[in-house]
């Protein structure tokens, strides 16, 4: 027995590590009914032709659905969109009970709301150990401003956008404050020992490095209302 196989928990875990997007991937079976699972493999493939994949277990009762109706539409679902995906995982339960859809260019169902949508000519299917891996040729897609649901760890989380990398004049003036900070701390000294009567006031050494922090801040002002001018 393989060290995966005997450790599958393990590696599955690890696996979880990796945070994806949350998909819906939706077609039609041989009677037109509309058919859906959740899927977190969706991936792109290529550009030139636009290709993108995800993959399906053998064990789906969609498995036939998918892999006969030669196209299938992935909605990359939005971040306030987790019982959806909740009821699409689940096995036997009528999905598109209470939901409004419409056909899609080649005959997918076509959720109404999502973060984006690919609707796709099945290209490839290609066996993936206990999955098949579906290729599909993008025939049409769309996006909207919606933040995505993001999977992590065996849990649904939010998208945080990470904070835009500061500008040249946002850096000036985080230096600006740091100098003033170093002058405003030399001037309190001094003014201190002189409160206290201290014998030993501010040095001269002392008193040129706060002159030359104040020097710097208003040289450094002078620039940043330069460049807003």
């Amino acid at each position: 027995m393989s060290l995966v196989r005997a450790d599958s928990r393990q590696f599955r875990d690890a696996l979880g590590s990796f945070a994806t997007g949350v998909t819906i991937a939706t077609t039609t079976g041989p009677d037109d009914e509309p058919i859906g699972v959740t899927a977190s493999s969706f991936n792109s493939v290529s550009i030139d032709p636009p290709l993108v994949l995800w993959s399906l277990a053998k064990s789906s009762l969609s498995r036939p659905a998918f892999c006969e109706s030669g196209h299938f539409a992935v909605h990359v679902l939005s971040a306030d969109q987790d019982d959806l995906a909740d009821r699409f995982a689940r096995t036997g339960e009528d999905k598109f009970g209470d939901l409004t859809w419409t056909k899609g260019e080649l005959g997918s169902p076509v959720l109404d709301h999502y973060a984006a949508k690919f609707e796709c000519r099945t290209q490839h299917q290609y066996d993936g150990g206990d999955h098949i891996i579906m290729v599909g040729e993008v025939v049409g897609f769309e996006t909207r401003d919606k933040a995505p649901l993001l999977f992590h760890g065996g849990r649904y989380g939010d998208h945080r956008p990470r904070r835009e990398a500061m500008s040249e004049t946002g850096r000036e003036e985080e230096n600006l404050f740091a100098l003033i900070a170093k002058a405003h701390a030399l001037m309190a000294e001094r003014m201190s020992a002189e409160d206290r009567e201290a014998s030993s006031p501010m040095s001269l050494a002392e008193m040129r490095e706060a002159e030359e922090s104040l020097r710097r801040v208003i040289e450094r002002l002078e620039r940043v209302s330069a460049k807003r001018a």
